[in-house]
């Protein structure tokens, strides 16, 4: 393939979702993450959105087919709507991010994936029924820092998580409202300490 044609497949652009799971058992929070066999790593739940779906729904979706388990997504940050606006807001993602992906079942030549990031809280003993697709396998911090088999990129948002967890609320593995709250105050927080230290440097 020449770089020409390389270029011109990347901008095929196309929606995906990926969910980072998250559970808090006897005081640890741990991130779930599945096995990814054409990957050959962990990554989180996800793929592509289908015809009529919406992206938030699409990253519900993708976790029940890949895990069994039925997420409970926790909103990414968002302004608030004005009194009588008449639109229902959907569930924010936390990032959005744009990155080369190889040859896929949707997509026979390199493209580009505009991945909607969410997470979601999830209840392991809760049943659905669902057959999973793939291995899930939760990661505590220690293990999200050495574990060889996890992509990097997943490691990276992983571990940034992992301190936006800090000083959680007891019952907030519970509560997606308030487990959203808090880790927007806390990325607020790193966002505003990353502010000043840039103009440190500068200055």
């Amino acid at each position: 393939m020449t770089d020409q044609q390389t270029v011109a497949d990347r901008t095929v652009r196309e929606v995906t979702a990926s969910t980072f799971l998250l559970r808090r058992d006897a005081g640890l929070w741990s991130v779930g993450l599945i096995w990814h066999d054409r990957l050959g790593s962990h990554v989180p739940a996800g793929g592509h959105g289908e015809v009529g779906e919406g992206v938030h729904d699409a990253a519900v979706r993708e976790v029940l087919e890949e895990t069994g388990l039925k997420a409970r997504l926790i909103p990414g940050p968002t302004a608030p709507t004005p009194v009588g606006f008449p639109h229902s807001p959907v569930p924010a993602p936390w990032w959005i991010c744009e990155g080369d992906a190889s040859p896929d079942s949707h997509t026979s030549t390199p493209h580009t994936h505009v991945d909607h990031i969410y997470l979601a809280l999830v209840n392991v003993s809760a049943a659905t029924g669902q057959q999973a697709d793939h291995q899930l396998t939760w990661f505590t911090h220690s293990r999200l820092s050495s574990d060889p088999t996890i992509s990097e990129d997943s490691r990276l948002l992983a571990l940034q998580l992992m301190s936006w967890l800090d000083g959680a609320p007891a019952d907030a593995e519970d509560d997606p409202t308030q487990l959203s709250t808090h880790l927007a105050h806390q990325a607020t927080l790193g966002l505003v300490s990353a502010q000043h230290s840039q103009k440190g440097e500068e200055a």
